[in-house]
């Protein structure tokens, strides 16, 4: 119930930022009645009735179902809480195990690189078939690849179908509400790109709980970094549960993603099934000549030009730049945490997470998005990377305590989330029509983000320990800042 109230409020404060102040609006009253010598409109003088507004309910409905469909993509971000509790045959390549970090670790960073690699199938598919029924492939996607990991024997058996198959599914069904969400309300692109993705940002809040009541209901900490087997016994079951909630709430999301009427978009693959039995149409006369004309219209830079242009190449290095210090810290706070005595609690651990995931990720797309519209994405930008910079530097401090470590780690997230609510508006607002196809290639810096973070991490510690690391993931940060300068 929680949930549903949370989404529903959301979606209405983007009714909110589309009509300010329809509060104070006072109806309009005609100066002229028909009836008098006044002035008349020129329908009513040509005795035409005004055509009617078209209701803008289903375009709410879709930015809620949109959020549904987050709430299941960003399930995603649960890693860094699950693989505490993976079984010891699934955390390295090797079945006889091995030492130092495990090879697990990379799980999240596989997700975002199938995603990546799944979204531009994701606007072609929607060219044929339409948003409703393309979101519906990808929720299908997402639910059999936690059931197929439930089995998985192996850790390459687990990544092909949990990071695999499930990133696919996300990255098909990832656009699909921007796209519908972008056709109702196309001046507030940053506020419901925004608030759809803040969904996803809240889903290791929702999920996170869950998972670990569901797999550790009796709140037992882990021994050395390890969970007893009572703990790892119910692995299997915890994935099918959470598979099937996944693919219900994205299902749901997908039924409700229409498009205005009024944008008379159709899909020749529908199309097609709705002729079956039917007989053709005789073109009206004159419409093949209008149809010349259509296909005749200038055209702007292709995707592939405006992919290989300097601008993109700008955003996809500040995506990677700025991003790798939030997904780097989503993916490895609970493991930093088991290695601190004082902050070594699965409950509290489990408590950071869930309160970064709605205090810094979810809300943090709101905030940055809508921000973005108002105050412009360049601005916000570097507001973010300053933010972001500085947190990362002071990081390994703020953990010497309970509540200045979850304060950084909130705060981290909520810089995380603002990349991935700013990007993709930013996209749209430069590229125009095709600026879903670019953005699925854009996307790719939030992958080589998400595998370059433990793979740099890593080797920075073996070197210089926590210290180096977070010196320069904060480095890295301060580059994208000036890059964005240079917008």
């Amino acid at each position: 119930m929680t949930l549903t109230i949370g989404l529903a409020l959301l979606a209405t404060g983007v009714h909110s930022f589309e009509q300010p102040n329809s509060r104070l609006r006072k109806p309009v009253l005609p100066t002229a009645p028909p009836t008098t010598g006044g002035a008349h409109s020129t329908d009513l003088i040509a005795g035409k009735k005004p055509e009617p507004v078209e209701s803008q309910t289903p375009g709410y409905l879709a930015v809620l179902g949109g959020m549904m469909i987050h709430l299941a993509c960003g399930s995603m971000y649960c890693w860094g809480n699950l693989i505490s509790y993976l079984p010891g045959s699934l955390k390295y390549w090797s079945p006889e195990g091995g030492t130092g970090p495990a090879d697990a670790s990379l799980v999240l960073a596989f997700i975002l690189m199938s995603q990546m690699s799944g979204m531009p199938f994701g606007p072609v598919l929607e060219s044929m078939i339409g948003p409703r029924f393309t979101a519906m492939i990808g929720a299908v996607m997402m639910g059999s690849g936690l059931w197929l990991a439930s089995y998985a024997e192996t850790l390459t058996q687990f990544v092909l179908s949990y990071a695999v198959l499930f990133g696919l599914g996300v990255g098909v069904a990832y656009q699909m509400p921007y796209i519908v969400g972008g056709r109702w309300f196309p001046s507030k692109r940053g506020t419901v790109q925004g608030a759809i993705t803040s969904a996803m940002g809240a889903s290791a809040l929702v999920f996170n709980t869950v998972s670990t009541k569901l797999i550790n209901p009796d709140g037992i900490n882990p021994t050395g970094g390890v969970f007893p087997p009572e703990i790892t016994a119910r692995w299997s079951g915890l994935l099918r549960t959470l598979g099937t909630c996944y693919a219900a709430l994205a299902l749901v999301g997908a039924a409700l993603q229409t498009n205005p009427a009024s944008l008379g978009k159709k899909y020749p693959v529908v199309e097609f099934f709705k002729t079956l039995g039917k007989p053709a149409a005789v073109p009206a006369k004159g419409a093949k000549a209008q149809a010349k004309k259509a296909v005749a219209a200038p055209a702007g830079p292709s995707v592939l030009a405006s992919v290989f242009s300097l601008k993109f190449f700008q955003l996809w290095v500040m995506i990677l730049c700025s991003a790798i210090c939030g997904l780097n810290i989503a993916s490895s706070y609970k493991t930093y945490g088991t290695k601190q005595a004082h902050l070594n609690s699965d409950a509290f651990l489990s408590l950071v997470g869930s309160l970064a995931a709605i205090g810094g990720n979810a809300a943090g797309r709101f905030f940055w998005g809508s921000m973005s519209d108002k105050y412009g994405f360049k601005k916000c930008f570097m507001t973010l990377t300053c933010i972001q910079a500085t947190t990362m530097l002071l990081y390994r401090h703020l953990a010497a305590h309970r509540l200045t470590f979850t304060l950084g780690t909130v705060l981290m997230l909520f810089c995380m989330g603002g990349n991935f609510a700013m990007f993709p508006a930013q996209t749209f607002r430069m590229f125009g029509a095709i600026g879903p196809n670019v953005y699925s290639f854009l996307f790719t810096g939030f992958g080589f983000a998400a595998l370059l973070g433990p793979v740099v991490s890593n080797a920075l510690l073996v070197k210089g320990g926590y210290a180096l690391a977070f010196n320069v993931l904060a480095a890295l940060s301060l580059i994208s800042l000036a890059l964005a300068s240079l917008l």
